[in-house]
């Protein structure tokens, strides 16, 4: 249990690491609140493991210390909402055996980005579906180079304990 519990910490704070690293890398010329989703690789390579706890505990820990931290707590909102569903659309997915890394990260990418903007349409109104076509195509995009690295990762990392 206690190599479980430092595992998790030390992952979450890897994955506070990384989002904040993405936070100098402005890429809100695309659209707001576009990022490269570094912090998701270790979700996914927890899934990868078939950790699913930990993916959900990670991503929890990792999205309230961001939020805290560097980010408003008016963006909980759409994180953890994005974070949670975004991370049980890849698990299932991964389940199926359908889809590769790569497709299920692509689609846990464009599943965060979609729950995004469902929750900014309920808060900030009709407005915010003009950033839609940039957000798949900037998901599709991030979310095939994160698959791709955590495939990389997956074959390295022969198990977490």
């Amino acid at each position: 249990m206690s190599k479980k519990v430092a595992l998790y910490s030390i992952l979450a704070s890897v994955c506070l690491v990384f989002s904040y690293v993405e936070t100098l890398l402005p890429l809100t010329f695309i659209a707001p609140g576009v990022k490269i989703g570094l912090a998701n690789g270790v979700a996914l390579l927890l899934i990868l493991k078939n950790d699913i706890k930990g993916a959900f505990l990670v991503n929890i820990i990792r999205i309230l210390l961001l939020n805290l931290l560097f980010v408003s707590p008016f963006a909980l909102l759409f994180s953890l909402s994005a974070g949670m569903i975004s991370t049980l659309v890849m698990w299932l997915i991964s389940k199926t055996k359908f889809f590769g890394t790569v497709g299920f990260s692509i689609l846990g990418a464009l599943t965060h980005n979609l729950v995004q903007t469902a929750v900014a349409l309920i808060v900030l109104g009709k407005g915010v579906l003009y950033y839609l076509p940039f957000l798949i195509f900037s998901a599709i995009i991030s979310g095939g180079f994160i698959g791709f690295l955590a495939k990389i990762l997956d074959k390295k990392i022969k198990t977490f304990f």
